[in-house]
């Protein structure tokens, strides 16, 4: 399941780049515009499950505490 985790991130990163890097016809620019923004999310929640992959045991602290 651990490898698994790891693959979606690494796929949620790889998209978000794509994203960001696509650009629409120039007159589009407010889907551009979104499709850069959704790029980046798809970025920081890629980094943040490679994240929680590597470095479990910080997180299980966090959960204690709440």
């Amino acid at each position: 399941m651990r490898f698994v985790k790891g693959l979606i991130g690494l796929i949620f990163i790889t998209v978000g780049l794509m994203l960001i890097v696509i650009t629409i016809d120039d007159s589009l620019l407010i889907k551009n515009i979104l499709l850069k923004i959704l790029g980046t999310f798809c970025i920081f929640i890629g980094a943040d499950i490679l994240h929680r992959q590597f470095h479990p045991n910080k997180y299980k602290k966090d959960d204690q505490l709440g």
